[in-house]
């Protein structure tokens, strides 16, 4: 599957020799809002780290805070002096599983909120898809939903971790993704970080090749028998967003 892609992608460049020249650039400041789904593993310095041996200059922070909520972050207070003196170009928001109809209600008026003081800040929201408790699998339709409809209430970035995390188990349900009830294994921290990186700073289609898989690959210390797995499962998630059933 990931070698089709990468025709796919080959063949696009000979297609649209302009697609690169017309994107957008990618971000140099890039700010995290959110709890321990951020902070174990160290998703936003993981996420530097990646972008620095992939030859971008970025400068990445975070405002964690463990079972916060956006709201509680709102509150609170720290978030919204952390995006007002950044400059940063994306500003990434995270909650809970979101997948109860208040907690969704709640996720979506919360990014509205922190999405007005973004753009004054001259930066754009993005939202961290997450993914439900390992034992509530059915609840992954909800969650995602829940990611999309915030995403699209601001224009925001959709970061499809959750999505991809769906098609990983979807395959294989022995996967460890899942170091406990709800937080990320390292072999989990890994497939976030690449879906995060690959909405943030998509490659163009004469880049996205062999090597530069194996590239991205190598720098996050990636075990062989997952990297095909885990990049058809965030190049899919972001490229073909599953249809769910309402």
């Amino acid at each position: 599957m990931l070698r089709t892609l990468i025709g796919l992608l080959a063949c696009l460049a000979l297609c649209l020799p302009a697609l690169a020249e017309d994107a957008p650039p990618p971000p140099r400041r890039i700010l995290f809002i959110g709890n321990s789904l951020t902070s174990v593993t160290d998703i936003p310095g993981r996420l530097g780290n990646l972008a620095r041996t992939m030859g971008k200059e970025v400068h990445v922070e975070s405002v964690v805070s463990n079972g916060y909520s956006l709201e509680d972050h709102w509150v609170d207070g720290r978030a919204l002096v952390a995006i007002r003196k950044g400059r940063w170009d994306v500003v990434v928001l995270q909650q809970g599983t979101s997948a109860k109809a208040d907690s969704r209600a709640q996720l979506v008026d919360f990014t509205r909120r922190f999405a007005a003081p973004i753009r004054e800040a001259g930066a754009r929201p993005a939202l961290y898809m997450v993914w439900p408790l390992q034992d509530r699998p059915a609840d992954f339709p909800a969650t995602l939903e829940a990611y999309r409809a915030a995403a699209q209430a601001v224009d925001g970035i959709l970061l499809p971790v959750g999505e991809a995390w769906l098609r990983v188990l979807g395959k294989n349900k022995r996967a460890r993704l899942y170091g406990d009830a709800i937080h990320q294994t390292s072999l989990g921290s890994d497939l976030i970080v690449l879906t995060i990186y690959l909405s943030l700073f998509p490659a163009g289609p004469r880049e996205f090749d062999e090597a530069y898989v194996e590239r991205v690959a190598r720098a996050l210390d990636m075990h062989r028998g997952v990297r095909d797995a885990f990049f058809d499962a965030a190049t899919l998630a972001i490229d073909q967003p599953l249809r769910l059933e309402k």
